[in-house]
């Protein structure tokens, strides 16, 4: 969800972030067929059909365990107004954006910034898996393929879907309110962290 820019958990990643300015509001108004995630794309359209400049920094969201930044790229129009124009995933009418001119866009992912609002460690471990998908998803020519497919070995898809299995084991012990003492979701009727957690960062550190 959109959180307010005042919220004590939104100072603290604004000041973790450093950008270059200061946060506000954007209202969402999605261009015509655009897709959620495409901002990159939607706002060079929209650049090139009626002029401007793409602005790069950063959208916020806040959930129940944690707050992120999420690059984002918005509009800037001849009157030097703001226009956030991609969809949501979800159902949201205005985000929080932080313009940053530290960010350049390399038609290349950024990963996000992300802190636990909990006192639950398994929320840092979702970070960490997190970030590890983002690491292996951006390793050398991976950063520049949308689909990564072609170019993975049995042993790099195995290992991205062993992240994704821990991802979504993950958020499902978190919608439950659980924590690493919660039953592993791969029904063995081990604890987490006595079964898919036992070996997390050997392997989310597993570099390939």
């Amino acid at each position: 969800m959109t959180p307010e820019i005042d919220d004590k958990e939104v100072q603290k990643l604004l000041k973790k972030l450093n950008a270059s300015h200061e946060p506000d509001y954007l209202k969402v108004t999605p261009e015509p067929n655009a897709e959620a995630k495409d901002c990159f794309i939607v706002v060079q359209e929209k650049v090139k059909k009626d002029g401007g400049r793409m602005i790069m920094g950063w959208q916020i969201w806040k959930g129940k365990h944690l707050i992120e930044a999420e690059c984002h790229a918005v509009w800037e129009d001849k009157n030097e107004e703001l226009h956030d124009l991609t969809p949501k995933e979800f159902n949201v009418d205005k985000i929080i954006f932080v313009e940053d001119e530290k960010l350049v866009y390399e038609d290349k992912q950024i990963d996000n910034l992300r802190l636990n609002t909990t006192n639950n460690e398994l929320v840092d471990d979702l970070i960490e898996v997190c970030q590890a998908i983002y690491r292996f998803d951006n390793k050398g020519v991976r950063a520049t393929l949308y689909d990564l497919s072609s170019v993975l070995s049995a042993e790099q898809f195995k290992h991205k879907e062993y992240l994704m299995m821990l991802k979504e084991f993950i958020n499902v012990i978190l919608a439950r309110n659980g924590n690493r003492k919660s039953l592993c979701p791969c029904q063995s009727g081990d604890k987490f962290r006595e079964c898919h957690g036992k070996e997390l960062r050997k392997r989310i550190q597993k570099d390939i």
